[in-house]
Formats: structure tokens, C-alpha cells, sequence
């Protein structure tokens, strides 16, 4: 049993060292050979030997000219169109407060982080208070996704309101 195991080992050994040199795909380039020719470069002249013709702008003719010279004629106002539906939008409220400069450093903080915030002022029952909003947005689930980061990062927590 012990000649055996010796024998077996000794053939796998063998097949490790010389597979390898066998299957080393020499065979392969020796078949698959192929030559690429690339073609020459092209010359070109220097720049200095290229003369170009002259280009007269479109913009610049002589019914242009004369038309320059005559009365313009009025402008007439553009057609307004309406909105067949009214367009919402929306922000999203991170803050209220009653103190001014509270508010307001809120708001400089979001814009230097990257946020289009503003401050809204109400007053209510001779009290005023001040609102800290992010936005406006016509697309509700960016502010929903803006909501959760905001959140995340900042710890704020607040929440989507109509936009006037």
C-alpha cells in the first residue's frame, strides 16, 4: 500500500511540473499568428503654408444694411398663453421659530450646505414666527427624498407643505 501511495504521488508531481510546460500556449501563437499592417501617417503642410479665403459673415449683408436704415417696425406683444391646470409646488418646511436670527442662521447654514432654503414670516395673534423652507420643488418625491437625508445628516425633521 505504502509503493502505491509513493507511486501516486510521484506521478502527480511529475503532472504538475511537466503539464504546465506542455499546455503553454505556444501552439496557439504558432497557429493564430496574424500580421496587422498600419498605414502610413498622413503628411500635412504646416499651418503656415495654408492660406485661407476670406469669410464674410451671413449676419452682415447689404439688405441688412439698407433695412438698418429705415423705420423699424413695432413689436407686437406675444400672445399669452394660460395653464389649462394650475401648477403646484411644493417645499419643505425644516423649522419654525420665533427668533429672527435664529431663523436666518438656519438658513445660511442650508445654503452653504448646498440648499436653496429661505425664511417665510408670519404673524399670527401679534405673534411672529419665522419658517425655514427648502425648496420650491414641482416634483413632491424629490422633497420626500431630500426629507430622509436631511434627516439623516442634519438631524432635521421636517415636513412637505404647499408652495404659494
Amino acid at each position: 500500500m505504502q509503493q502505491r501511495l509513493l507511486g501516486a504521488i510521484l506521478l502527480v508531481a511529475l503532472g504538475v511540473i511537466f503539464i504546465p510546460v506542455l499546455l503553454d500556449g505556444s501552439g496557439f501563437k504558432s497557429r493564430n499568428s496574424r500580421s496587422i499592417t498600419m498605414p502610413p501617417e498622413p503628411e500635412f503642410p504646416p499651418l503656415s503654408e495654408i492660406e485661407l479665403a476670406p469669410v464674410e459673415p451671413k449676419h452682415v449683408t447689404q439688405k441688412s444694411t439698407t433695412v438698418a436704415k429705415t423705420r423699424p417696425q413695432p413689436v407686437q406683444p406675444k400672445k399669452r398663453t394660460t395653464l389649462k391646470q394650475p401648477t403646484n409646488a411644493f417645499a419643505l418646511q425644516v423649522s419654525t421659530v420665533t427668533i429672527k436670527d435664529n431663523a436666518y442662521a438656519l438658513r445660511d447654514k442650508l445654503r452653504k450646505d448646498g440648499y436653496t432654503a429661505y425664511v417665510e414670516t408670519r404673524t399670527r395673534n401679534g405673534k411672529t414666527s419665522y419658517r425655514v423652507r427648502i425648496g420650491p420643488e414641482l416634483d413632491k418625491r424629490k422633497l420626500e427624498k431630500l426629507k430622509v437625508t436631511l434627516q439623516k445628516k442634519e438631524g432635521l425633521d421636517g415636513f412637505i407643505v404647499n408652495h404659494p
